[in-house]
């Protein structure tokens, strides 16, 4: 992620994972237990993984903030998603089938968080379209 052509930073990796899952949602929301089991793989939704994904929503409100983005994030009882309509994104714009990102798309995405592997399948299967 990039504001005013800078990196954002993210204190931690699980901040950076939470926002790209939810910019993967393109604005439909997540779930505390959603975005815990994401995140955390087969562990479930206990106190510890809440604690810890309350870390991360702060943490991600704070990069956030510092690049006057705070805007992007939607955060209520249990509801956690993206303003995508406020986002500049290639995913976006490939789905929109920009020609410019149509043509950049070489094959990868997100390729470090297992659970993007269905969105490249996606990806891969509407590429020939």
């Amino acid at each position: 992620m990039f504001c005013n052509n800078e990196p954002v930073n993210f204190d931690r990796s699980k901040t950076k994972e939470l926002f790209a899952y939810l910019i993967d949602r393109r604005g439909a929301s997540a779930t505390t237990g959603e975005l815990c089991g994401i995140l955390w793989d087969e562990k479930s939704a206990d106190e510890s993984s809440k604690h810890y994904l309350r870390n991360l929503i702060a943490s991600l409100k704070k990069s956030l903030k510092v690049c006057g983005a705070e805007d992007v994030f939607i955060c209520r009882r249990n509801h956690f998603a993206v303003n995508a309509e406020k986002i500049e994104c290639d995913y976006y714009k490939y789905l929109e089938r920009d020609t410019a990102a149509v043509n950049s798309y070489k094959g990868e995405y997100m390729s470090q968080y297992s659970w993007a592997e269905m969105t490249l399948a996606e990806l891969e299967k509407n590429k020939s379209m």
